[in-house]
C-alpha cells in the first residue's frame, strides 16, 4: 500500500487451536487460545487471518520500508489493545453508518464490502467502485464533495470565532473607558467660567449730574 491509501480494515479474533507439544507431552489434546488479525486490504473482499506476532511483525516491517506510516501502526496497536479490553475502536473517519446524504439502505451496500466511512467512499480506487456498482461515481462524488463542504465549513467557523472575541474584546476595552472618564468627571467637576473683566453701565453713570441748560 502506498501512503495515500486508506489503511486497511483489521478486525480481530481469538480461535482454539491445538498446543501440539503439549498434548505430545501430556498424552491428551490440549487446546489454547490465539489471537488473529483478520486483514481486509482497502477496498478489497479478501480477509487475511494472521496470527497476532506474525501481523504486528509484518507491521513494523512495512514501516520502515516507509509502505505504511508510522501513526498507522499505533492506530492498528491500539485497536488490538482495545480489543482486548473488550472494547471497539471507532472507524477511521467519519462513519458510513447514520451519514444523512445517502439512504440507509446505501449505508448496508457500502458496509458490507468494507466501506466504513466517508473517507473511504471519497477515496475509493477502481476496484472498489466496481465493488460498489451501479451508481458508484455519484456516492464517491456525494462523499468528496461532502468533505470538502465540511472542511470548508470548520475554516469558516474558526474565522468567525476568532472575529466573535476579537469583537467581544473591543467592546470590554470600550466599556473600561466609558467607565473611566465617568469616574473622572465625577472626581473633578467642570470649574465656574472666569471673569471676562468687561465693565457693565447703566444711564446714571453717563449722565451728569446737573441738567444741562439750554442756549438762547
Amino acid at each position: 500500500m502506498e501512503r495515500s491509501d486508506r489503511p486497511a480494515i483489521v478486525r480481530f479474533e481469538r480461535r482454539t487451536v491445538e498446543d501440539k507439544p503439549a498434548s505430545l507431552a501430556a498424552g491428551r489434546y490440549i487446546a489454547k487460545d490465539v489471537d488473529y488479525a483478520l486483514v481486509t486490504p482497502p477496498y478489497s473482499k479478501d480477509v487475511i487471518p494472521l496470527k497476532i506476532g506474525q501481523w504486528k511483525a509484518n507491521l513494523n516491517q512495512d514501516m520502515r520500508a516507509n509502505r505504511i506510516p508510522e501513526d498507522w501502526v499505533r492506530a492498528y496497536i491500539e485497536s488490538y489493545e482495545k480489543w482486548q479490553n473488550g472494547q471497539e475502536m471507532p472507524p477511521s473517519g467519519n462513519a458510513i453508518r447514520g451519514w444523512g446524504v445517502i439512504s440507509p439502505a446505501q449505508q448496508e451496500n457500502l458496509i458490507r464490502i468494507n466501506i466504513l466511512t466517508v473517507e473511504d467512499l471519497a477515496s475509493a480506487n477502481d476496484e472498489g467502485k466496481r465493488r460498489i456498482g451501479m451508481g458508484a461515481l455519484e456516492l464517491v462524488t456525494k462523499a468528496q464533495t461532502w468533505l470538502k463542504t465540511l472542511n470548508s465549513a470548520g475554516a469558516v467557523t474558526q474565522e468567525m470565532a476568532a472575529v466573535k472575541t476579537q469583537n467581544t474584546n473591543l467592546q470590554a476595552e470600550i466599556e473600561a473607558l466609558k467607565e473611566q472618564v465617568s469616574r473622572l468627571t465625577v472626581e473633578k467637576p467642570v470649574a465656574a467660567a472666569p471673569q471676562t473683566g468687561v465693565l457693565s453701565l447703566s444711564a446714571d453713570d453717563i449722565l451728569p449730574d446737573e441738567p444741562v441748560k439750554r442756549r438762547k
